[in-house]
């Protein structure tokens, strides 16, 4: 049976050494590709392959190799100009839609792992910290993780157990968490540890935050939020906080963050580190109080509060406060 070329209005062009290369079905198919648009860089080679950026990189070095490829256009595939690249990675970083991690077939998936045997493992440790079996759809995003967001195993295994531990499960909304990190600079296992310190602490007194005051489920408003981040900074834990409330109830007769948090920055101002130091600092001027009180001198305090020109001040500035917003804290 004889065959003839049927050319239509298109022809691709490539040399004939390409034939005794030794290349593999994919490293041809990404030469057709390229030999179809050759402005193509590696990332939209990559979307039309339906394989990782990293297999496309890894194709065109062995064409270029192999000689059929010029080094430097390599090169310039692999690495576009800085100022294109730059809008690549910010495109990257962003959820703007639902195909900024690529999504790759079964057999993609299974050659990733067979290219790259950690993946295996983190699978399988990922889908012990989320408590279920993952499905492709799941998997896809974690592969995507690190195959195109460039995060390692070690940091997305951090992630999941973070998120797991403030109550973020959804893989999609782990991706979309990722990537906000990623924005921020936070690309490494460490950066990642130390900003899981913090907002996991942020979480946690949260939690016990609304218990003292008595909150529902409502969410915080920033500069509530920032007041917690701000006890966090000063080294305050739950004993501090509510001693602080004790004596906001104690003055002004109702819950106020605000007064609360007045407090506690003074106390930290002040250079007291623990309640220990605090409740002897209250001695201290529970004591003065009285002996200025039997010495004969006039005390406007009714209820004990750290300092009279403090206490004085600040229920000025709280009744101030109130009067200029129409609810509480």
């Amino acid at each position: 049976m004889n065959y003839h070329w049927n050319y239509g209005d298109r022809v691709l062009n490539l040399p004939a050494a390409a034939l005794d290369a030794g290349a593999d079905a994919e490293q041809l198919r990404i030469l057709f590709l390229l030999a179809n648009d050759t402005e193509a860089d590696a990332q939209s080679l990559a979307r039309r392959a339906g394989c990782s950026i990293k297999t496309v990189k890894d194709a065109l070095s062995f064409w270029c190799r192999a000689g059929i490829l010029n080094a430097a256009e390599c090169a310039e595939k692999e690495n576009p100009a800085p100022k294109a690249l730059e809008k690549d990675v910010k495109s990257e970083k962003k959820l703007a839609g639902a195909d900024e991690i690529p999504t790759y077939s079964v057999a993609e998936l299974n050659g990733m792992m067979e290219r790259r045997q950690s993946l295996r493992a983190m699978v399988e440790e990922a889908q012990q910290i989320l408590g279920k079996m993952l499905n492709q759809y799941e998997i896809n995003i974690l592969f995507g993780m690190v195959d195109y967001l460039n995060l390692d195993e070690d940091y997305i295994l951090l992630l999941l157990a973070h998120c797991v531990r403030v109550e973020k499960k959804g893989l999609r909304t782990i991706e979309r968490y990722a990537i906000s990190l990623i924005d921020r600079g936070i690309t490494t296992s460490a950066a990642l540890e130390e900003q899981v310190q913090i907002i996991e602490a942020q979480y946690t007194l949260e939690g016990k935050v609304r218990s003292i005051f008595g909150m529902k489920s409502r969410s915080l408003t920033a500069k509530e939020q920032k007041m917690i981040a701000d006890w966090i900074g000063f080294g305050y834990g739950e004993d501090v906080i509510r001693r602080a409330y004790e004596i906001t109830v104690d003055t002004i007769n109702e819950p106020s963050m605000r007064y609360t948090h007045a407090i506690l920055d003074r106390w930290h101002a002040e250079g007291l580190k623990n309640l220990k130091e605090i409740e002897h600092r209250i001695e201290q001027e529970r004591t003065e109080k009285d002996a200025k009180k039997n010495s004969g001198e006039n005390s406007d305090f009714k209820t004990f509060d750290p300092n009279a020109a403090f206490e004085a001040a600040l229920k000025r500035s709280f009744k101030k406060s109130a009067d200029n917003t129409d609810g509480k804290d």
